[in-house]
């Protein structure tokens, strides 16, 4: 068997339409985020379970078990895609995070949605605590979905779909504007791109 599983392109036109959805979704930011239910409210175990995929150590978890899940020959076909999604889905979230003290967007506040109000260069400026631009979360969870769907394409409407939940709660949620979550998807693509290219230049 081979010791790493094809990797498919990431279509030029998906990349076209997360751009055009980033300008629309920097537009609606306010109205969006007007409409997303008060702060204070509890939401169920849904809503945590798509959170979850956004969390870094649910992936770890994941790809141990992908690994060791099988039959021994295919030990190392499991290991390089394990190590795809695990490098993907954190390299995603690392990126994401540099980006937020960058850009130092402001978390959303009442009566203030989609505003860009930027925080200050003082203090613990490397704190991107309460930052939001682009979201961590998001990021983690577009990253995984990405690295999977890449290698296994019948399972692209289903992963991105269960990405796209977890970006929409962080939105519900108004821990972040519908931008954050939508650049996410776009330093997703990049960090996909990059780990899939240096992946193909060290086997050659």
């Amino acid at each position: 068997m081979e010791n790493k599983l094809p990797v498919n392109a990431i279509p030029r036109w998906a990349i076209i339409i997360t751009m055009l959805l980033l300008g629309i979704a920097l537009l609606l930011d306010g109205w969006v985020l007007r409409q997303m239910p008060a702060d204070g409210t509890q939401f169920g175990d849904f809503y945590y379970l798509l959170r979850g995929l956004g969390y870094l150590p649910t992936w770890i978890a994941f790809c141990l078990l992908f690994t060791f899940a099988g039959e021994k020959k295919t030990l190392l076909a499991r290991r390089n895609s394990a190590l795809a999604i695990g490098f993907t889905a954190a390299g995603s979230g690392v990126l994401a995070a540099l980006l937020k003290v960058l850009f130092r967007r402001l978390d959303p506040q009442p009566g203030a949605e989609g505003s860009w109000q930027q925080a200050p260069w003082q203090g613990s400026w490397w704190d991107g605590t309460d930052l939001c631009f682009p979201s961590e979360h998001a990021a983690v969870a577009w990253g995984a979905a990405i690295a999977i769907s890449r290698r296994w394409p019948g399972t692209t409407p289903f992963i991105l779909l269960l990405a796209a939940g977890c970006a929409c709660g962080r939105v519900l949620a108004r821990a972040h504007n519908p931008s954050d979550v939508v650049a996410s998807l776009l330093v997703a693509m990049a960090v996909s791109e990059i780990l899939e290219c240096y992946c193909c230049r060290s086997k050659s």
